[in-house]
């Protein structure tokens, strides 16, 4: 079974854990992150596993009674090849970052009551003979920005550096390009401060209207330069976003805009877009 675990500790004693020792909030946050960017979603039940140890077992007990009241169910003890005894408790549930570090704070202060040592967790499928599911399709969100100048005038560079990682650009090649004028500020042709909201909900306008007519799509970059908002979304379905594009600006219900549809296999506009990025 794929697993992701996290645990700071390997044999346990009976002395109390002090506060570095911990899994602070952070190392939390850094695995469901990667859980996301594995296409883990992380807001499905799935079976988290909850590990104490001690060089004793005589308090497992006490401690999955206590437990049994917060519906934590007992799957087994053990001892491992270094004399250490464990103690495996589960329960079905949906986490986030948050509540899984409040939930192990109490685990911790369970452990601290009858001196032994929480040594951490561990989730996978409710279905224990099955791998957590993954959508393979999912892609992280890490988003860069760049200021740069461009014909002697500010040019504003945002987007997507993930793709990277993306395994089916194979299949997503289609990018659309699509183009709108702004209202500018006179000396630096950027976007007023009112224009950059209207520019944004245009974005996830198009966006959204893509989605809901089931046309699998992503946002990739935007550049924002001398009057004119380019950005570019990637599909793997030429035929229908064309159609849905054509509907959105002959119903004249949005802003003026233009748009194209680039067949880009070798994925050079984001290339071109990343070589602009600074390095780390």
């Amino acid at each position: 079974m794929w697993t992701f675990i996290l645990s700071f500790f390997g044999c346990g004693d009976t002395k109390s854990q002090i506060e570095s020792e911990k899994i602070p909030l952070e190392k939390i946050d850094t695995m469901f992150s990667n859980m996301k960017e594995n296409g883990v979603d992380t807001d499905e039940t799935m079976l988290w596993g909850y590990f104490f140890t001690s060089d004793k077992k005589d308090k497992f007990e006490q401690i999955t009674n206590e437990l049994k009241s917060q519906k934590l169910e007992f799957v087994e003890t053990f001892q491992a090849d270094d004399k250490s005894y464990w103690l495996h408790l589960e329960r079905k549930e949906i986490h986030n970052s948050k509540s899984l570090f409040d939930l192990n704070t109490q685990l911790y202060e369970i452990a601290e009551k009858y001196k032994i040592t929480y040594d951490g967790f561990d989730v996978g499928n409710v279905d224990k003979d099955k791998a957590i599911e993954r959508d393979t399709y999912a892609v992280p969100e890490e988003y860069k920005t760049l200021d740069y100048q461009k014909d002697n005038f500010p040019c504003l560079l945002i987007g997507n550096t993930a793709f990277d990682r993306f395994p089916h650009k194979d299949e997503f090649y289609y990018f659309i390009k699509v183009s709108t004028l702004y209202e500018k500020e006179n000396k630096v042709m950027l976007p007023t401060d009112g224009e950059l909201e209207k520019l944004d909900n245009f974005e996830y306008f198009i966006e959204n209207n893509l989605t809901q007519n089931k046309i699998k799509n992503y946002y990739v970059f935007r550049d924002t330069h001398k009057g004119i908002r380019n950005f570019y979304i990637v599909t793997n379905d030429n035929v229908g976003a064309n159609e849905i594009m054509k509907l959105i600006k002959n119903s004249n219900q949005q802003r003026p805009f233009d748009y194209e549809i680039v067949t880009d296999k070798s994925w050079d506009l984001y290339n071109e877009f990343i070589k602009k990025m600074p390095k780390e």
